[in-house]
């Protein structure tokens, strides 16, 4: 039945590529041994007669580094598996291309792609680059030795016309995928569960401009999905929608990295619930995930234009923070960044169930202000608290550090929702939750100017029915 559908697929795709190619023809076997040689020849004699689809049959088929090439397709057959090689040496160290602040060093990858156009890799089969063999364990000791010795699932740079569709990813030994500096990526109906070892992102979106991400299913131990902007272009033209993502990090990120800036990026239709994982390889251990939403500006560069609409959340510690910072890392090449923006964020329908003690937040810092926030039809339900019995007045800028909803520490002077050095922030239809046992008052706004909160419920007892404006400290009890 399977060789039926092979047949099939192959007939009905005759007349859309240029040709099919089996990588049983170049001499791979389903036998437990390497197929690298044999899978190469395949995408290299394919894209020298003008490209076409390379065919993973049913079966295992395990390589180490693959480089693919122009006007390629990898149609992974149901039942098969295109899994990495338990060998270091099957990963040869690649020398950094591009400058950027991630690039520092020579990477390791499974799947490489560099300056390729119209590349897709489809089907109903799993890519599986063995995150959980032993010779990519990682400790705490020996994280920052491994960090850049462990592959990537897939790496892609200056890329253009990219679709993945279809298939299953499954245990990488770092970021499952990463693209950078891209063009015109369609990622649509794929399903990644990476929960192998410490930095497990779902996928990685670097400095790419036109981008579609939807209908994914993405459960990862790090970062589900990140948008980045490493070196100096913007990530642009971002839509993700109508996915379902879990994490023990943050399941929807913009940042950390803003050094280009992020432009035009649209997020609607998502559901962020608890990791089906009952491994923990994140270094913080907190089993529902950090935030649910982070919106993060610390390098430099402008964020604007952020639409983020129907959001339902379940579990995670902190349903949205937004952090506007100055960490001004650099690397050799690039020694000074711009102060950075974030401005024109528009934040609509959105729940969250069972969050966690760390207060949602948005945070400039002095003399820089988060910009033009709004926040309509939002419902935020906290669970106990259980921190101090003191209430901080103010919290620690903290300009410089790594941006994460643990920074400021884990007891917020209020329950709701934290602002310090906002401008032009409007609160329209929104309700705080809390649990009996919290003491916290609902909001507390400092160093604001032309903030408005409109129909803001903070407890049973406490409702704000008409406009208030302030330039100055407002605590609601």
């Amino acid at each position: 039945m399977k060789k039926l559908l092979t047949i099939i697929f192959l007939s009905l795709t005759t007349s859309v590529f240029a040709q099919n190619i089996i990588i049983t023809e170049f001499g791979a076997k389903n036998d437990s041994q390497p197929d690298t040689e044999a899978i190469q020849k395949a995408i290299d004699a394919c894209s020298k007669n003008g490209g076409g689809t390379v065919v993973f049959p049913a079966g295992t088929w395990i390589s180490g580094t693959i480089y693919l090439k122009d006007n390629i397709s990898i149609y992974l057959s149901m039942g098969a598996t295109w899994q990495g090689e338990n060998n270091n040496d099957a990963y040869p160290f690649i020398a950094p291309v591009v400058n950027s602040r991630e690039d520092k060093a020579p990477r390791r990858t499974m799947i490489y792609a560099y300056q390729k156009k119209n590349i897709k890799i489809f089907g109903e089969g799993t890519i599986y680059p063995g995150g959980d063999y032993d010779i990519f364990h990682v400790t705490k000791e020996n994280d920052k030795e491994m960090y850049y010795s462990r592959p990537f699932g897939l790496l892609m740079i200056e890329c253009q016309d990219i679709n993945i569709e279809g298939i299953k990813l499954t245990n990488s030994a770092f970021w499952m995928q990463r693209y950078f500096h891209c063009d015109n990526l369609k990622f649509n109906n794929f399903t990644v569960f990476n929960h192998s070892n410490l930095n497990n992102d779902g996928i990685d979106i670097d400095g790419c401009k036109d981008v579609i991400i939807s209908n994914c299913v993405i459960d990862s131990s790090d970062d589900a999905i990140v948008l980045k902007s490493e070196g100096e272009r913007k990530c642009e033209n971002v839509t993700i929608t109508n996915c379902i993502l879990s994490s023990h990090a943050t399941p929807l990120k913009c940042g950390t990295s803003s050094v280009g800036g992020y432009k035009n990026i649209t997020m609607n239709n998502i559901v962020i619930k608890p990791s089906k994982s009952l491994e923990m390889h994140h270094l913080l251990e907190v089993w529902g995930g950090l935030s649910g939403i982070d919106l993060l500006c610390v390098d430099g560069g402008s964020m604007e234009n952020i639409a983020i609409d129907n959001i339902t959340m379940d579990g995670v510690e902190t349903p949205l923070f937004i952090k506007l910072g100055n960490r001004n890392s650099a690397w050799k090449g690039k020694t000074k960044f711009d102060i950075g923006t974030i401005k024109n964020i528009r934040i609509n329908n959105v729940t969250a169930i069972n969050s966690g003690k760390i207060t949602s937040s948005i945070t400039g810092y002095k003399g820089h202000y988060v910009e033009n926030v709004t926040l309509s039809n939002i419902r935020f339900e906290s669970l106990a608290y259980k921190g101090k019995t003191e209430v901080k007045l103010q919290i620690n800028e903290r300009s410089g550090d790594y941006p994460y909803n643990h920074m400021f520490g884990l007891d917020y002077p209020v329950y709701g929702f934290y602002v310090n050095y906002g401008k032009n922030i409007t609160l329209n239809n929104v309700e705080f939750v809390k649990h009996k046992s919290d003491s916290r008052p609902g909001l507390q706004f400092e160093n604001t100017k032309n903030s408005r909160l409109l129909n803001v419920r903070t407890s049973e007892k406490e409702y704000v029915k008409q406009d208030i404006e302030t330039d100055s400290i407002l605590i609601l009890n």
